[in-house]
């Protein structure tokens, strides 16, 4: 994911969580908004950071695969091409 698109879709989430409040009437005075806000922004940030882990530690195993394949065939040891 970009950056702009983690903000992007931070932005959704809000304007989508605020209007589910003020529907189910939870929205009664500012520090409800607050607490909703924040609640938000925490979930919002830890599933960030969980997709962004588990990204990386997918892409640091494709590249250990691949730099084996490349060190194999430096040796002479991978398949070659006619």
């Amino acid at each position: 994911m970009t950056k702009i698109s983690i903000v992007l879709y931070y932005w959704i989430l809000v304007a989508a969580s605020l209007l589910f409040a003020k529907t189910a009437g939870l929205m009664d005075n500012d520090t409800a908004i607050i607490k909703i806000l924040v609640v938000v922004t925490i979930i919002y940030a830890g599933i960030v950071m969980t997709s962004h882990s588990m990204g990386k530690t997918r892409a640091e195993t494709q590249g250990a695969g691949n730099s084996k394949r490349n060190n194999e065939a430096a040796n002479g040891k991978g398949k070659k091409k006619k």
